[in-house]
């Protein structure tokens, strides 16, 4: 599929026929999930893949109180097959960024760089949640649907036991790969570019075309 149809046909799937997700698909997708950058190389984010159903379940149960008496988004979102959760681990950039040939860059991290919580950006997340949208556009491109969720952080420790999951490590997002139900609601329309996309300065929009 070419990228600009990969990009078209990509919407937000709440619901799955519950399908299986054939294992040479999913190496192909959780692939594309890891091949992008990471900050100064880092290499400081991971997937956690889960496709078995007593892992799936524990990962809502760890997630909710509500897998029992699920509401329509989460008996839709529990369909899935596939479960992939994006990890961060800031004390990998941290590392990173100690070194000499990073000296330069440390001045704009922070009073104190060995401080992950003190840098403005926190390029663990921003290289988490790429490799989620990377698995997204790769799902696509195999005839999948996926949707981006967030990890409440008050659930994390439940998911760190449950899965073995070191406590350094952030749950930056989840996502949930599977086949499309045919059911589906309508797509949302999405927000012209120009109403999104500035031209030179913000608030000049940007016009195709133009």
């Amino acid at each position: 599929m070419e990228l600009d149809e990969v990009l078209r046909r990509r919407r937000a799937v709440r619901r799955f026929t519950g399908e299986p997700v054939d294992r040479a698909v999913l190496d192909a997708v959780v692939a594309a999930g890891v091949s992008g950058p990471t900050a100064g190389g880092s290499r400081g984010r991971s997937l956690l893949v889960l496709t078995d159903p007593a892992d799936r379940d524990r990962f809502w149960r760890a997630t909710s109180d509500d897998v029992d008496s699920p509401d329509a988004w989460l008996a839709g979102m529990t369909t899935a097959p596939v479960v992939v959760v994006c990890l961060a681990d800031p004390g990998a950039y941290v590392e990173r960024y100690s070194r000499p040939d990073k000296e330069r860059a440390r001045g704009d991290l922070g009073p104190d760089p060995a401080d992950a919580s003190a840098w403005p950006v926190p390029w663990w997340d921003v290289d988490a949640g790429a490799s989620g949208l990377l698995v997204l556009l790769a799902a696509v491109d195999a005839g999948l649907g996926g949707c981006l969720v967030g990890v409440p952080d008050r659930r994390w420790a439940a998911v760190r036991e449950a899965f073995g999951v070191p406590d350094g490590q952030r749950l930056t997002a989840a996502v949930v790969l599977g086949h499309p139900a045919a059911d589906l609601p309508r797509a949302r329309r999405r927000a012209p570019v120009g109403a999104v996309v500035h031209d030179g300065a913000h608030g000049r929009p940007w016009v195709p075309g133009a």
